[in-house]
């Protein structure tokens, strides 16, 4: 069974509303920067982009981060920290859109411009949302989204009109405490898939 669904079986018999992600998380775009504002002794900045996501694993990877100038412009808000879902926003080839990277701690390094960052707002659990992120719902709605356009970009309005299901959203506790419960699931049962596979 997918996981996606087994996120769907979870939330069977759950009151659920749809909501739009913009109502629920902040969606922040990454650093833009020219080729001379990249050093090339790798002091500065440390910025990731879509190669820094390992695909089968949802995880980051340091193999070949880029270095920016100190004295580039950056936001905080274009740093990393934990519980961030850092996702790939803009590519030339339509797979590498959208896949997502989620952040364990806060790290000293920032993400570029062709990658965002979804920060969950009270009312929804980071990691319950990277599950749906990696679902096939999220996948769905990315095909429907980007075929009907010749640009791959997960601009502020793709993103932030995507929908997700919040399990009783007019109890608050309850409603993290539900999304909690399928975070603990689905993280056992990516757990066993990935050992199962490694096995195979």
């Amino acid at each position: 069974m997918s996981s996606n669904n087994f996120l769907e079986k979870l939330l069977d018999g759950v009151e659920v509303e749809w909501k739009p992600l913009g109502e629920v998380a902040v969606y922040v775009r990454g650093l833009t920067y020219s080729k001379s504002n990249e050093s090339g002794d790798n002091t500065g900045y440390k910025v990731l982009r879509a190669n820094n996501i390992t695909l089968s694993r949802h995880t980051v990877n340091f193999d070949d981060v880029k270095f920016v100038k100190s004295d580039t412009k950056v936001k905080e808000s274009q740093r990393l920290y934990k519980n961030d879902i850092l996702i790939s926003a803009a590519s030339g080839s339509r797979e590498h859109v959208g896949k997502v990277a989620f952040i364990f701690s806060d790290l000293d390094y920032y993400f570029g411009g062709f990658m965002g960052v979804v920060r969950c707002l009270n009312q929804l659990n980071s990691r319950y949302l990277f599950h749906i992120l990696t679902s096939g719902i999220f996948q769905k709605y990315l095909d429907e989204m980007l075929n009907s356009s010749t640009i791959n970009n997960l601009s502020s309005s793709v993103m932030n009109s995507f929908i997700i299901p919040i399990p009783c959203p007019d109890n608050p506790k309850k409603s993290l405490k539900i999304q909690a419960e399928i975070v603990r699931i689905l993280d056992t049962f990516t757990e066993l898939t990935a050992e199962l596979t490694a096995e195979l």
